[in-house]
C-alpha cells in the first residue's frame, strides 16, 4: 500500500483529522487482506464492531475535532488510533460486502444469460436435427411432399440462431466500446425490417399476429448501420410477439418530422408499470412476470446503445395490461 493510497482512505474516511495512518502500515495491509479474502463479511465487521464498540468503552472522552492528538498521553492517543482505525476497517468491510452482493448479482445475470442461450440452441438443434432426418427419410422413400415447408422451417430456425448471436455479439462490443457503425444509405422498410418480419414469420402465425406497417412515403431512405437497424427491429418486434395479446396486430409506424424521422412500435398485450420504463434498458432488467425463458434483459439494452450510436433516442411507453410502445427518434441531418 503507498503512501498515497493511504493518503486518500484518511481523506475519505477521516476528514481533517490528523492521525498519521502511514505508522501502521503493515496492520492496515493485513486488515486489508483479511477483509479481501474473508467469505463471511458480515461476520467480521460484527467481529470489528464489537472490538469496536470495547475500545470505546475503555477510553476517555475526546473531542477530536478541539483536541489535537499530539497534546494526549500516548496511552490515549494509541486508543484513538486503534479506535479510527477500527472503525475505518469497518467501513471498507461494508463496501467489501456490498462490492460481493453486487458481484454475485451480475454473476447470476451471466449465469441465466448462459443457461437461456444453451436452452435457446439445444431446442432449436434439436429440431433442426429432426426435420433433417425426416427430409432424408423422404428423399430415400422417394416421397419429397412437404420437403420445402421443414426445409423453410430449418431456415427460420437458423436464422432465429443467428439473430440471438448477433444479439450476444453486440452486448459483449458494446461493453467493450468496440461496436462500430458502418453506415449507408438504405431502405428502413425493404432492407432493415422485411427481413425481420420473414424471420419471425413463424412466431407471428403462432401466436396470430401480423405486423402492420405504416409509413408516409413509398421510400424510407436512412444513412445508418442496414445490419444493426435489423438487430433492433428484431429485438422490438420479439418484444411485442412475447408480450402481446395473441390475435391483435403489431404496428410499425415511421413518421418524418421536421428534423427527425421517427418510428414506433406498438402493441396490445401485458405492457408494464410506469415505475419499470425508466429501467428497461438496462442490462438484464427483467420486469415482466412470465415463465418464457428467454427473456434475459440484453436485447432492449443493445437496441437503445445502438440507437445513441445514431445519434438518436428510444423511449417506451406503457398502460399496464393495455399496452406497449417504442418510440425511436432519428437525427436527419447526416
Amino acid at each position: 500500500m503507498t503512501e498515497q493510497e493511504l493518503k486518500e482512505i484518511e481523506i475519505k474516511y477521516l476528514g481533517d483529522v490528523n492521525v498519521g495512518l502511514r505508522q501502521y502500515r503493515r496492520l492496515y495491509e493485513k486488515g486489508l487482506d483479511l477483509i479481501k479474502k474473508e467469505p463471511h463479511p458480515k461476520k467480521l465487521l460484527l467481529s470489528i464492531l464489537d472490538d469496536y464498540q470495547k475500545r470505546l468503552e475503555s477510553m476517555p472522552a475526546v473531542d477530536l475535532s478541539v483536541t489535537n492528538l499530539d497534546t494526549l498521553d500516548e496511552d490515549t492517543r494509541e486508543k484513538v488510533k486503534s479506535l479510527i482505525l477500527f472503525g475505518t476497517q469497518a467501513v471498507l468491510v461494508k463496501e467489501n460486502s456490498d462490492i460481493q452482493k453486487n458481484l454475485r448479482e451480475v454473476n447470476q445475470n451471466y449465469r441465466d444469460l448462459l443457461s437461456v442461450i444453451s436452452h435457446e440452441f439445444k431446442n432449436s438443434l434439436t429440431s433442426i436435427y429432426g426435420y433433417n432426418r425426416i427430409i432424408r427419410k423422404r428423399i430415400e422413400n422417394g416421397k419429397t411432399e412437404n420437403v420445402a415447408e421443414l426445409s423453410d422451417n430449418i431456415d427460420r430456425l437458423t436464422r432465429n440462431l443467428f439473430g440471438l448471436v448477433e444479439t450476444l455479439l453486440s452486448m459483449a462490443l458494446i461493453e467493450e466500446g468496440k461496436l462500430q457503425v458502418d453506415r449507408k444509405i438504405f431502405d428502413l422498410i425493404e432492407d432493415a425490417l422485411n427481413p425481420v418480419l420473414q424471420e419471425l414469420s413463424g412466431r407471428l402465425e403462432q401466436k396470430g399476429m401480423e405486423v402492420e406497417v405504416k409509413t408516409p412515403e413509398e421510400k424510407n431512405i436512412y444513412y445508418g448501420d442496414e445490419k444493426l437497424f435489423q438487430l433492433v427491429f428484431r429485438n422490438l418486434i420479439q418484444n411485442a410477439i412475447q408480450y402481446g395479446k395473441p390475435n391483435t396486430k403489431i404496428e410499425f409506424k415511421i413518421t418524418r418530422l421536421t428534423d427527425a424521422l421517427q418510428i414506433s412500435i406498438f402493441n396490445q398485450g401485458s405492457g408494464l408499470a410506469k415505475r419499470n420504463l425508466n429501467h428497461i434498458f438496462e442490462k438484464f432488467s427483467r420486469f415482466h412476470d412470465t415463465n418464457d425463458r428467454t427473456n434475459v434483459g440484453i436485447g432492449l439494452f443493445a437496441v437503445r446503445n445502438i440507437i445513441e450510436m445514431h445519434k438518436g433516442t428510444i423511449q417506451a411507453d406503457s398502460e399496464t395490461g393495455q399496452w406497449m410502445r417504442f418510440t425511436i427518434k432519428l437525427p436527419m441531418d447526416f
